[in-house]
């Protein structure tokens, strides 16, 4: 997908499962425009032919980070187990580079809406990294409420002065 023009939310996080689904439903539903970064351009890279593809992997994150650095607000998820049509599949991850792109989103200041699940490892630092930065990085109780609350976001930016009322 293209990166949308200004304002979109930005869809980010681990690669574990279809959760991406629920968060895009959610924001097309309230008519905002979005950005999820995945691509298919990842599907043949792995540790055996990183090295070799290093000039694909550049150009792969380079549009990743475009695509934070123009949004207004990211969702960003982070889970352990790999979840489809909400059944657990066995699988895991330690998600290495959603891991270093919340770095990047809290050093930064990309407004974020953050939620770790909380089986995954690491997330008490990963809590206390977001807690030295509220003007722009907020933990969320769920998915959910990282969503409903990007949408606010994106909705309380919208109204001008005058225009309380318009969405």
């Amino acid at each position: 997908m293209e990166i949308p023009p200004t304002p979109y939310v930005a869809v980010y996080g681990s690669n574990s499962g279809d959760w991406r689904d629920g968060v895009i439903a959610a924001l097309a539903a309230a008519g905002l425009s979005w950005f999820e970064p995945s691509d298919d351009g990842w599907a043949t890279i792995d540790a055996a032919s990183g090295d070799a593809r290093q000039a694909e992997i550049d150009a792969l994150v380079a549009r990743e980070h475009r695509g934070m650095l123009g949004a207004s607000c990211v969702i960003f998820h982070l889970a352990r187990r790999k979840v489809v049509g909400g059944a657990p599949t066995g699988e895991t991850t330690v998600a290495l580079a959603s891991r270093c792109e919340l770095g990047f989103l809290t050093g930064r200041g990309i407004r974020t809406f953050a939620h770790v699940e909380p089986d995954v490892e690491g997330r008490n630092y990963l809590w206390a990294q977001m807690a030295l930065y509220p003007g722009w990085m907020t933990r969320c109780a769920s998915l959910d409420d990282a969503t409903a609350r990007a949408i606010a976001f994106i909705r309380s930016r919208s109204r001008g002065p005058g225009d309380a009322g318009a969405t």
